[in-house]
């Protein structure tokens, strides 16, 4: 958890649970790296400041993985995520993960906050 706070505001991969910590508005979040039009890996590019999924172009915002552009039809879909004892925990379960049909950031998908 402390480490990801001194990240600032850059996304973190983690390559084995397939997913980027998030900075979030007030939050914590994991994004799954799937490209939700067809599902290839979708990689974070620092020198774009976005997700930029080199399939078919779609695009996503680094804090909150909302669409900003593309065929992609809604942002990626999130983990589950808790705070155990001050470390990170996501639920990589793809059945379990929260959709946003909406393209909208809610505050009722804040499950960690980062204060």
């Amino acid at each position: 958890l402390a480490q990801f706070k001194g990240s600032k505001d850059e996304p973190i991969l983690n390559t084995q649970g397939r997913f980027f910590l998030i900075h979030a508005p007030g939050a914590i979040a994991a994004a799954y790296r799937k490209c939700v039009h067809l599902g290839c890996a979708v990689p974070y590019l620092p020198s774009e400041s976005q997700f930029h999924c080199p399939c078919h172009g779609s695009l996503y915002d680094k804090l909150t993985a909302l669409k900003k552009g593309g065929p992609a039809p809604r942002g990626l879909d999130l983990f589950h995520v808790e705070d155990v004892n001050g470390a990170i925990v996501v639920n990589t379960n793809p059945l379990l993960v929260m959709r946003r049909d909406d393209n909208e950031w809610h505050t009722d998908q804040v499950e960690v906050t980062d204060t």
